[in-house]
């Protein structure tokens, strides 16, 4: 019984030691005015380009790709630059949070964002793989914004027309896990 009474009290100053922790970390789920601190991730703004699709209330279905569709959160606060009133069937440019919460958004030529592994080389001619796995051909030419040389294996982020031409393309990082490790 003594051994008990040993055991239940490490357990509470344990607790209390976690709890007194965490009370010292604040939480930046869900609360917008607390700074970033050492050691925080980066915030990665990504910017994509689609079709937008449905546009609900404080929510767009943006086409990505063909058969690749995205749900995208329209804030209170997203800039919508030039005061573009977005419809469905527009091909946007939206500037996104990781969490897909649109920071603006513009009007924008017709193109799809995809980024994938290259799969095949074959002259102008890149492979990729899309969403789901599905493989997708795309042709550079003399306009292409070309960043790099591309290779079996390359993971790539893309910006292609509905007809596969490649307006830029660029190798991205893979990363695995915490750390990218």
């Amino acid at each position: 019984m003594r051994q008990m009474n040993w055991i239940v009290a490490g357990l509470f100053l344990g607790l209390v030691t976690v709890s007194a922790y965490a009370a010292d970390k604040p939480s930046r789920s869900g609360v917008t005015n607390i700074p970033p601190q050492a050691g925080d991730e980066e915030l990665v703004v990504d910017t994509l380009r689609g079709k937008l699709l449905k546009a609900d209330a404080g929510k767009y279905t943006v086409e990505m790709g063909p058969g690749s569709h995205l749900s995208l959160v329209i804030e209170p606060d997203t800039k919508f630059e030039e005061n573009y009133k977005a419809m469905e069937g527009d091909w946007i440019e939206a500037t996104v949070s990781p969490d897909m919460h649109i920071q603006s958004v513009k009007k924008s030529t017709p193109a799809y964002t995809l980024e994938g592994d290259v799969l095949k080389v074959d002259g102008d001619f890149l492979t990729v793989t899309g969403e789901g796995g599905k493989e997708v051909r795309l042709q550079s030419g003399k306009d292409t914004k070309l960043t790099g040389n591309h290779k079996v294996g390359d993971r790539v982020r893309a910006e292609y027309t509905p007809d596969g031409q490649i307006l830029s393309i660029k190798p991205i990082k893979i990363t695995r896990g915490p750390g990218g490790g």
